[in-house]
């Protein structure tokens, strides 16, 4: 439900415990005034931020969640570059949030992007220096620096690791696609059972268990570093552009011509020497999580 407060009589009531009613005021930094009295605020919205507050200061430490950006009033959101009217901050849906640790230091927003989407935010939007989190009711997840929109998860999309705790190192990650030889019905299993699908894709780490990945989110079960074969594929599968160097870059793996030779020989291209019909070949393999490591 959507309630409705006056910045003047309601600006210092808590609706929990670290957020109150004027931190959602409609602000315009320009003019340096409100653009109104009233504040529309969805009730599920302080409280998901405040358990967005618990898991991050579980994890870092935190010392403020600072809402940039809350309700605007319509006019106010048609003044911003590109605002429409009906969005999630004229609806008192949203905020622009902006999270720091202890130390004072700003936590990575593509950290929060991915704990958000851990919360059960449906609307998230990586802004570079903020986070945008709202409460619509069908999932969205975008990225405000280029305008991407589909991003199914954040994990991916950063290439993040989405692990239960931070104690263990592990030789996989979020997102690699592995061959394996053999697989696990739960993380502490210990009668290996022989894969009726023999790749797929890691979603999930359980750190401490003896089969940490989870692979296509359960429907081919649990595995460890001594099933997973040699071959481990790289994957872009978000990725829709049509150069393969980017689409390398972007996932941190090495794009350089050296290292595409190679990739094209483990991935049976021969005589690699970076034409356009060479690299197409690549850039498809990744697209589909299908190219071979080196």
């Amino acid at each position: 439900m959507v309630k409705t407060y006056s910045y003047a009589k309601d600006k210092d009531v808590f609706l929990t415990t670290h957020f109150k009613v004027g931190e959602f005021r409609s602000f315009n930094d320009k003019t340096g005034k409100l653009t109104t009295d009233k504040i529309l605020i969805d009730e599920n919205l302080p409280v998901m931020l405040e358990n967005l507050y618990s898991l991050l200061d579980n994890k870092y430490g935190l010392k403020s969640i600072v809402i940039n950006s809350g309700y605007r009033s319509d006019d106010f959101e048609e003044s911003l570059s590109g605002g429409v009217r009906g969005g999630t901050h004229t609806q008192g849906k949203g905020a622009d949030i902006v999270c720091y640790n202890k130390k004072g230091s700003v936590i990575n927003n593509k950290e929060v992007c991915c704990l958000a989407e851990d919360i059960g935010f449906k609307g998230i939007g990586y802004g570079g220096t903020y986070s945008h989190v709202d409460v619509r009711d069908t999932k969205s997840f975008f990225d405000e620096t280029n305008g991407k929109t589909g991003i199914s998860s954040f994990y991916s999309y950063f290439n993040i690791a989405k692990v239960d705790d931070n104690s263990d190192t592990l030789n996989y990650k979020i997102g690699d696609i592995v061959s394996i030889n053999g697989v696990y019905v739960s993380s502490d299993a210990t009668e290996k059972l022989v894969p009726k699908i023999k790749k797929g894709k890691i979603t999930k780490i359980k750190l401490g268990s003896k089969n940490p990945y989870l692979l296509d989110d359960g429907a081919i079960g649990w595995v460890n570093d001594s099933v997973i074969v040699s071959n481990i594929y790289l994957a872009n599968l978000s990725y829709d552009g049509d150069s393969i160097v980017d689409a390398l870059s972007l996932i941190g793996v090495d794009s350089s011509y050296n290292n595409r030779s190679k990739l094209a020989k483990a991935n049976g291209i021969t005589n690699y020497s970076g034409t356009a019909e060479q690299n197409l070949k690549l850039l498809s393999l990744l697209k589909k999580g299908e190219l071979i490591s080196i």
